[in-house]
């Protein structure tokens, strides 16, 4: 957490293999501000050492570009089969080590977790958390920008976590 005063720029990441949602923010004292957010898409196609290293290389890249001081990657669920959850993992962990290695700061946020805290209930709808990340960012998001506004909702949600759970120390 940055002191009174300070800035902090923050990364959330909505994992998947085809398609992962990305949204950086910036915490100035309590105001949270829009600074970026994307898609990053991999062909299924494409071996799947490729696209790792591509969803590795291009959110290290974003967190280069943007100076993000910490970041948030929605845990996985196991709800779709055990092919989807392994691809998700691997997903999941590109995310989290490009994190770490810029930031030495990344957390894990449960997607309850996530809904609680941009919603209120931790049963709200996408729609319902897109429309709240709208509102206090003051954007707006098309049809079908769902994984987007859940990486800024990641993000927003780790600016709220007291005792946040680190997936390592600081080196």
């Amino acid at each position: 957490m940055s002191p009174a005063g300070t800035s902090e720029i923050i990364i959330g990441i909505d994992p998947g293999l085809t398609c992962t949602g990305w949204g950086v923010i910036s915490k100035q004292g309590s105001k949270l501000i829009y600074v970026d957010s994307g898609r990053l898409r991999t062909k299924p196609a494409e071996p799947m050492a490729v696209r790792l290293t591509y969803l590795f290389d291009q959110i290290t890249s974003i967190c280069e570009k943007h100076s993000v001081t910490r970041g948030a990657v929605e845990a996985g669920y196991v709800g779709t089969g055990a092919m989807s959850a392994l691809k998700l993992g691997q997903a999941r962990g590109c995310a989290v080590l490009a994190i770490q290695r810029a930031t030495k700061q990344v957390m894990d946020v449960a997607p309850r977790e996530v809904k609680m805290a941009v919603t209120g209930s931790g049963a709200s709808s996408k729609q319902q958390v897109s429309y709240m990340v709208s509102q206090m960012l003051g954007i707006e998001f098309d049809r079908g920008e769902e994984d987007i506004s859940d990486a800024l909702a990641i993000a927003i949600t780790a600016t709220s976590i007291r005792n946040p759970k680190l997936l390592a120390s600081r080196a």
